[in-house]
């Protein structure tokens, strides 16, 4: 609550209303986080579907979408903020990239005891398939939601520099999970990249 206050207290009166959006994205994200962690303690593994409707919410991706709108200028209006957390076209696309790259590198890197159980899971316990054909079936997945992404480029033209931040975000999962190798849990696998981006630069 004082991060909400402190937030507020930043902005100019005419966009103290952002608050109210940012703190609805984060108890959407709290009450996906709940329901995960319910599925954890009773064993239970969703639907492919059902599992999709709260793990989407759950990579913080739409969440992130409507938290970035905060501090920006005009450009970011009420619009913007309900297209946002609204999880349509390029936010839910972002959500379907970081949550599945993350699910198939958890998956292939064997999980946790400790975890939830993954997208791939529920679609090898639906579907009754082998990790193979799950993962075929989520990289198409990942492959549509790309598309989805482009395409907000073209038909959110009035509000491009706010899909171009979430459509950045999402371009960020490449990195992360690049060959299904986890770079947000073990971030030391980042090291060579960030010398290589930094420290020696291939000169121009």
């Amino acid at each position: 609550m004082n991060t909400f206050i402190e937030i507020e207290h930043e902005l100019k009166p005419d966009h103290k209303y952002r608050v109210a959006y940012c703190r609805k994205a984060i108890q959407t994200l709290c009450r996906s986080y709940q329901q995960e962690s319910e599925w954890f303690h009773n064993s239970y593994i969703p639907s492919f579907e059902n599992h999709l409707k709260c793990s989407l919410i759950s990579s913080a991706i739409a969440m992130l979408s409507v938290v970035l709108l905060v501090g920006m200028g005009d450009e970011a209006t009420r619009e913007a903020f309900e297209w946002a957390i609204g999880c349509t076209d390029a936010v839910m696309a972002g959500s379907v990239v970081a949550r599945l790259a993350n699910d198939m590198t958890s998956f292939k890197n064997g999980k946790n005891k400790k975890d939830v159980a993954s997208s791939v899971d529920s679609y090898i316990n639906q579907y009754h398939v082998t990790g193979d054909v799950a993962f075929a079936v989520l990289d198409n997945m990942v492959e549509d939601a790309w598309k989805t992404t482009n395409q907000a480029r073209f038909d959110r033209r009035a509000m491009l520099p706010l899909v171009e931040r979430v459509a950045r975000m999402t371009k960020s999962m490449v990195f992360t999970y690049h060959h299904k190798k986890d770079r947000y849990t073990f971030s030391r696998l980042n090291k060579d990249r960030v010398k290589q981006q930094f420290v020696d630069p291939i000169p121009l």
